[in-house]
């Protein structure tokens, strides 16, 4: 019998093509809106603990560290541009998996293109693929963690999606909603067998955690950031789950739930483009009558993810939404397959929603011109004299500053004490491999405040009120045992209990960015027009907006003092500078002589 079959047109064959350029299209709008340099938050401290192979912060992120540290490895750029890229490339490998992910569900090119590329450009996604940040590696462990589940749901390897749950676990705990979500769905289709493998199953799950054993052996080599000193069993268990952040999670009364939810109740909206919400559901039903165990999973991990992310308050929380966002990206692909399949040629509409994300999102997501958090680190060096000490208060100061210096050695002369983390044990390992002269000096007081501090950390000290006086004498230790050091704070006297309590009385001068600490009261000059204030391109959030407060507050105390001092000419001069960068979309000075 003859070959009917009729032979695909050279348009049909470029549409199976086509679908993939999704990936080389999220990958070049990452990179044309990537990040120049350091940005804030947590993105330092980041770069930093990849390239020296440091601990960081809780929960350690080892898998995160060992890929980042082999990023830094490509001569390209700075080292932060270079672990910036590995966001952008494992953000592109998350929406060709969720692609991939929506082919095997059986859908359409166009449909799992269109929602891969929806979720690509959707702010979770798209502002953590530009930055110096660990969730991109989340995505893309929770989409490989939901294409093992599918497999694993039509008979594939258990032990695959075993490894795949314990490696999750070892970059972020939002990724444990998945894990839930994967487990109960597994748990339905095996039962008795799941049981009976469970041993092997335990093995390679263990297996999958194995990366953490990067921060007992890193720790026992002494890096020179050794967040929490997690080589005990003790530092470790309290590291790895994330203890020091506890008072943060779960502890939001009911009206701040109710305010987070409905904050990311609109993210997700947006992120589907308003008129896809309803799609959720209407797939979530579909999936149901059709793979009912799938859609259980997903459904478990959407809310656990959801519940989780409402319970936290934190500036970058919208990252914690991603394993709700894939879960329900899901049900969305289902949803518009079935619609797509009634609307026929219609469907490759569809891919105007895909697009839509690049408009709404672009002014909020994308990180190209910012130079917030470089500039407000090198403004603060600026502000400092030659062998200067400073303590500060300002995370986006510090961890940028810990980049700068210890990374690309940018005023390696000065000294630079986060005053919350010298009230933890290990902070005092960091201070003797960075500044050594600084340690020896102040000795006497961490070996009189280390044991109270270790004890307390690990549940032993009964009465903690005797920390705090201590405390307070080893803040101040750091400037009085090195007179010959000009010392600096980004805080005033009042700005918390132990600030009152330090160096009580000693002057403070407003300097730049900075409060000198003299022994008079003496007011020095300063040129704030060497200042580099560039305002980034896209819309100021609520963090940029406290950064630009910053420079506003400092401006006005100062210009209070040069009038004070009767130095008007100084003060007008100063209030001309900070008035041109106001008329660019930052915070006027307040109108009389209250405001701060």
């Amino acid at each position: 019998m003859p070959n009917t079959r009729t032979p695909d047109s050279p348009l049909s064959g470029f549409r199976r093509l086509s679908v993939w350029l999704v990936v080389p299209f999220t990958s070049t709008v990452y990179l044309v809106t990537l990040s120049p340099t350091v940005g804030l938050i947590d993105s330092g401290e980041l770069a930093a603990g990849c390239y020296l192979l440091n601990i960081l912060h809780s929960t350690g992120y080892p898998l995160y560290t060992v890929l980042g540290r082999l990023s830094t490895l490509v001569p390209l750029g700075m080292v932060v541009n270079r672990v910036a890229v590995l966001s952008a490339v494992l953000a592109a490998c998350g929406v060709g998996l969720m692609l991939l992910l929506g082919l095997r569900l059986g859908v359409s090119r166009t449909v799992a293109g269109a929602t891969a590329l929806l979720v690509g450009l959707s702010i979770p996604v798209w502002s953590v693929a530009v930055d110096v940040e660990v969730y991109s590696l989340t995505f893309v462990l929770v989409a490989l963690l939901w294409l093992a589940a599918e497999s694993a749901e039509r008979g594939g390897p258990l032990l695959v999606l075993s490894y795949l749950a314990g490696l999750s676990l070892t970059n972020h705990m939002s990724a444990a909603s998945a894990v839930l979500g994967v487990l109960l769905a597994v748990l339905i289709v095996y039962r008795g067998e799941f049981l009976r493998r469970l041993p092997a199953l335990v093995a390679v799950f263990l297996l999958g955690l194995s990366p953490y054993l990067y921060l007992v052996l890193r720790t026992r080599a002494g890096p020179l950031f050794p967040w929490d000193n997690p080589s005990t069993l003790n530092g470790f268990m309290r590291h790895v789950t994330g203890k020091e952040y506890q008072l943060f999670m779960f502890s939001q009364s009911w009206g701040e739930v109710a305010r987070n939810s409905a904050r990311g109740a609109v993210l997700l909206a947006r992120t589907f483009v308003y008129v896809l919400v309803p799609v959720v559901f209407y797939g979530a039903v579909i999936l149901f009558r059709r793979r009912k165990r799938l859609a259980i999973g997903l459904a478990v991990s959407a809310v656990a993810a959801f519940a989780y992310a409402v319970n936290y308050s934190i500036p970058d929380i919208e990252s914690y939404y991603l394993p709700c966002l894939v879960a329900l990206a899901v049900f969305v692909m289902i949803g518009l397959e079935d619609l797509a399949r009634r609307v026929g040629e219609w469907r490759h509409a569809i891919w105007l929603a895909g697009v839509l994300p690049l408009a709404l999102n672009f002014q909020i997501a994308g990180k190209q011109g910012d130079y917030v958090a470089y500039d407000q680190a090198m403004n603060t060096l600026r502000s400092a004299g030659q062998n200067a000490t400073i303590i500060t208060d300002w995370w986006d100061i510090y961890a940028p500053l810990l980049y700068l210096q210890h990374v690309e050695h940018v005023r390696p002369d000065v000294c630079v004490i986060e005053k919350g983390l010298a009230g933890r044990s290990w902070y005092f390992d960091y201070l003797s491999r960075a500044y050594p002269w600084l340690a020896e000096r102040s000795r006497s007081e961490i070996e009189s405040l280390r044991p109270l501090l270790e004890a307390y950390e690990h549940g032993r000290l009964k009465d903690p009120t005797g920390i705090r006086p201590r405390y307070v004498t080893l803040l101040e230790s750091f400037i009085g045992r090195s007179p010959e050091r000009p010392a600096y704070t980004t805080y005033e006297v009042d700005a918390g209990p132990e600030s009152r309590l330090m160096l009580a009385g000693v002057p403070r001068e407003p300097v730049g960015l900075l409060f000198q600490i003299r022994a008079d009261s003496v007011l020095p000059g300063f040129d704030y027009t060497t200042l580099v204030v560039r305002l980034p391109r896209h819309r100021l959030d609520a963090r940029l907006q406290a950064v630009f407060g910053r420079y506003r507050y400092f401006v006005w105390v100062r210009a209070q003092a040069l009038l004070a001092a009767g130095r008007a000419d100084e003060a007008e001069a100063l209030l001309d500078w900070y008035r041109s960068l106001a008329a660019s979309r930052v915070a006027p000075l307040p109108a009389n002589k209250q405001g701060s």
